[in-house]
């Protein structure tokens, strides 16, 4: 009978210290300015993707505002204190000359679900 309590007992600690286990994300910045760039020159450039929390991350699908923008990850699984790189392009042909902001969402198995990266350019 001893046993079996103390069976119960550790089982319900390694439950308890599951609960408590998360993902989080950290991107190095949540904006990147590419400056003032020509209309022809497609502008490419990473930031990096860290996992702070506790949990393996699982990076889902990484979405893009239009076509214009792309993002990839090499990896989409990170361990806690992992890293990864997050290379992103954006074309502005087509754009028209002035400001823009382009978005990339990334999903992710945590709290907040996805997490914005906002480019931003002023075309010539």
């Amino acid at each position: 009978m001893s046993k079996n309590i103390v069976f119960i007992v550790i089982l319900i600690m390694c439950i308890s210290c599951e609960q408590n286990r998360k993902a989080e994300v950290s991107l190095s910045s949540y904006t990147h300015d590419f400056g003032t760039i020509s209309s022809d020159i497609i502008c490419r450039d990473s930031i990096t993707i860290t996992n702070v929390g506790n949990a393996k991350l699982e990076i889902g699908e990484i979405e893009t505002g239009c076509g214009c923008t792309e993002a990839s990850v090499e990896k989409y699984e990170l361990n806690p204190n992992e890293a990864c790189l997050l290379r992103f392009s954006f074309n502005p042909k087509g754009k028209g000359a002035g400001a823009n902001e382009e978005l990339i969402i990334i999903n992710a198995n945590t709290d907040s679900l996805f997490y914005i990266l906002q480019i931003k350019a002023i075309i010539q």
